[in-house]
């Protein structure tokens, strides 16, 4: 005959019960996991944010007009869509996602992996066209206190360094003297058609001489995009003191001494690339000569995929704070609390099933009267 258990209805529902907080205080508990080389990726933020807030300072004293649509966060570093310095096609939106002073903690991580270290050389090749990815690796670089050898282009590409009282190298010269950085450009050329700057008028050629002028940095022109390749590669070995080597060669953007062709800067794998010189190409540039030599090169082109390979939000209504995002730390479950919520579920079960056969063997020793009838 059914006899039934002497299990509550209350017992078991307060088990549901208990099931349901332990599986949301598991589920909304957390702890944060510090990234490799937090430390120095928190310290090249905090450098690129005071990068920045240098220049909105020194660009404010000279009554700069900050253009409120495209450059909402106040830098000064969202050019003009044409000028006389501008050579291609630009992406607004890259520009500004460039500007998130976090972008150089994605740098520090592409250095470190570069396997470079404090007093290490490296050769530097950039352009005018992206002032936020260049100041996130001089950030980096200072940071890890490399040695930098730079050549840059001055020309520049839609809304990047293309205003002619504003070029990159103005924009360098201006944290030189805040004392924030001690290198800079030791060479310029007019970058854009050849890397001679072919057709920008000549007003634009000769806004270019000037900024070269005024800030000191000499010009760096052959007769050809070959010459010109082969003069970077001669200032190089120049500027390097005897006995020592670059470790690596970094180009930032499409800069065609650097890469050879606008072909090319897209067939280069962005990252590091420790094989290049195993690849062919038809137009040998500055990168393919230092891979030749055996010498890393870091390729930086499309700066929307680097932020999104390290979590960096894509044209943000403001800029984030330095240290911010997945790039400093992640968050995991806490594996202790999980572990605690799971023993006292367990032990909760434990204890219903103990006092369910309990009951069980008390009512097996009870008499059924109708039996003794």
């Amino acid at each position: 005959m059914f006899r039934p258990s002497l299990r509550s209805d209350c017992a078991l529902i307060s088990l549901l019960v208990l099931s349901v907080i332990l599986f949301v205080i598991a589920q909304s508990s957390y702890k944060y996991i510090r990234a490799n080389y937090y430390e120095e990726k928190v310290q090249a933020a905090n450098l690129m944010n005071d990068y920045l807030e240098i220049i909105r300072a020194e660009l404010t004293a000279r009554d700069f007009v900050f253009d409120p649509i495209d450059d909402h966060y106040k830098t000064g570093l969202i050019g003009n869509k044409l000028s006389s310095i501008t050579t291609s096609r630009g992406v607004l939106s890259e520009k500004q996602t460039a500007l998130n002073p976090n972008l150089a903690a994605a740098f520090i991580q592409m250095l470190k992996d570069a396997k470079v270290k404090s007093g290490d050389y490296v050769a530097v090749g950039i352009t005018g066209s992206n002032p936020g990815t260049n100041l996130a690796l001089y950030a980096a670089m200072n940071v890890l206190e490399l040695k930098p050898v730079i050549i840059t282009a001055v020309s520049s590409a839609m809304y990047g360094a293309n205003r002619e009282d504003l070029t990159w190298l103005d924009i360098e010269s201006i944290l030189k003297r805040s004392g924030r950085i001690e290198f800079g450009s030791a060479y310029a050329s007019f970058g854009g058609r050849d890397d001679l700057g072919i057709g920008l008028s000549d007003s634009g050629i000769e806004a270019m001489r000037n900024a070269m002028r005024r800030n000191n940095v000499p010009l760096l022109s052959g007769n050809g995009l070959s010459d010109n390749i082969d003069l970077r590669m001669k200032a190089y070995q120049e500027m390097l003191p005897q006995g020592e080597r670059y470790r690596l060669f970094i180009n930032i953007g499409g800069g065609l001494a650097n890469v050879g062709s606008n072909v090319n800067a897209r067939l280069i794998p962005e990252g590091i690339n420790r094989k290049l010189a195993e690849k062919p190409f038809d137009q040998e540039g500055v990168a393919m000569l230092f891979a030749k030599k055996n010498i890393p090169v870091l390729h930086v082109l499309r700066i929307l995929r680097v932020a999104r390979d390290h979590g960096l939000p894509i044209a943000p209504d403001n800029l984030p704070k330095p240290g911010e995002g997945r790039i400093f730390s992640s968050r995991i479950h806490n594996l202790w609390v999980t572990g605690i919520c799971l023993f006292v579920l367990v032990a909760a079960i434990i204890a219903v099933v103990l006092f369910d056969r309990k009951d069980r063997h008390f009512m097996a020793n009870l008499v059924d009267p109708d039996e003794e009838l």
